[in-house]
């Protein structure tokens, strides 16, 4: 009876500051203030009206009192250092900042949402270049979705907006068919379990139909995203894990985009074929990853072929890796191998100087300073799979130093 008391008083309360703020606002009207002002004052006003109807149908939209924010972030200052042959070597000092959240309305129902720095219209790069003349940074969303579970369905999860890629990765390094900074919008599902998954200790399989590119003026761009992966323990100290995706894209220049998705790819010997303005062959790519863990061990091999690829292009790519965690930290390697069109280079990886169209070493050292901050040591050599005209037959080197804060 207090806390029904007490909700009548601050609804009570909240809708006469509602009211005052009403008539303030009908006699600012008339007077010349900024647009900030009014906007702010209208901001809390909504938000007052906002919480009151919120306390006031709390049991008709059967909402938890436990439910709560989940917040959490990170940030990284990284130093780069990158040997490009045939032009300038650059060097440069980088940050990145993410923080976001989920919000649980009960155990079936949940919104996210994150922040991030780095240009809104390069989804591969939340990294922001120190050195703008002291230019403020930008600010965007690349996250926002809502989860449902069905109780219908025991082990399925709905996921609609933009959301983060259910997609299987390498353990090593998993970034060679999908970027994990890019997060497909749409529509998709995972459905799966991590216990009671009969001869296995995980399964999944995920889905989903993802929006590409929207228009008004001309036919829309999209893509579709199917996989499933498993785990098997073999022994009481190693395991395999297994995984395939299969993602298809459509039509990737339709009527009327004006090269707006070709834009955004990677040209030249390091880039996907084009003929024009369209790319040259179709995207279809097959991405088989699989990795053995003992103790602290774990190698892995990735097989990556476009089902899709034009005729004449390169269309394989391989990955074979290994890493172990040690008292002294992480330490990993990754040998790849990636043709001209095994990837799209609109959302595959951007660590290496080349995007496609290459032989690569990856070495890298991950050594934990605190509970909740760490080192990043990477070098990474490249050089052309195929000499291609334009190609620089020599290897280029990318060094790096990241300091990296999560909470």
């Amino acid at each position: 009876m207090s806390r029904i008391r007490d909700e009548k008083v601050w609804i009570h309360y909240t809708m006469r500051q509602a009211a005052s703020w009403r008539l303030q606002l009908v006699e600012r009207m008339n007077n010349p203030l900024s647009k900030t002002t009014l906007l702010a004052v209208g901001t809390l006003a909504v938000a007052a009206l906002t919480s009151s109807t919120a306390t006031a149908q709390g049991d008709v939209l059967n909402m938890d009192p436990e439910s709560k924010w989940s917040v959490n972030g990170d940030f990284r200052f990284r130093l780069e250092f990158n040997d490009n042959a045939g032009s300038v070597d650059r060097h440069r000092q980088r940050m990145r900042f993410r923080i976001g959240g989920t919000y649980d309305f009960s155990d079936r129902v949940t919104l996210g949402v994150r922040a991030i720095t780095g240009n809104a219209d390069d989804p591969n790069n939340p990294h922001v270049d120190l050195g703008s003349v002291f230019n403020s940074m930008e600010i965007s969303i690349d996250r926002l979705f809502f989860a449902y579970k069905p109780a219908e369905v025991d082990g399925l999860t709905i996921v609609g907006g933009k959301f983060a890629n259910p997609i299987f990765r390498n353990p090593v390094y998993g970034e060679f068919v999908w970027d994990a900074d890019v997060q497909p919008e749409g529509l998709g599902f995972i459905y799966g379990c991590d216990e009671g998954c009969g001869i296995f200790e995980g399964l999944r399989f995920y889905g989903g139909q993802v929006a590409v590119l929207e228009q008004g003026g001309g036919e829309d761009a999209w893509a579709t995203m199917v996989g499933f992966d498993l785990s098997k323990d073999t022994s009481d100290d190693s395991s395999v894990d297994f995984g395939v995706s299969y993602s298809y894209f459509g039509d990737l220049t339709p009527d009327g985009s004006t090269g707006q998705i070709s834009g955004d790819l990677a040209t030249g010997a390091h880039g996907n074929a084009l003929t024009g303005a369209e790319t040259t062959s179709d995207y279809g790519i097959v991405d088989v990853v699989a990795a053995f863990n003992v103790d602290n061990f774990v190698v892995s091999a990735e097989m990556i072929s476009n089902q899709r690829a034009a005729d004449g292009v390169g269309d394989t790519g391989v990955a074979l890796g290994g890493a172990v965690k040690t008292d002294a930290g992480k330490f990993y390697y990754t040998y790849a191998t990636i043709e001209q069109d095994s990837v799209l280079t609109a959302v595959s990886q951007d660590d290496l100087l080349m995007a496609t169209n290459f032989d690569s070493h990856m070495l890298g050292w991950k050594m934990p300073l605190t509970d909740n901050s760490g080192l990043h040591v990477w070098v990474m050599a490249s050089e052309p799979n195929e000499m291609l005209a334009g190609a620089v037959d020599d290897t280029v080197y990318r060094f790096r130093v990241d300091w990296n804060l999560n909470f």
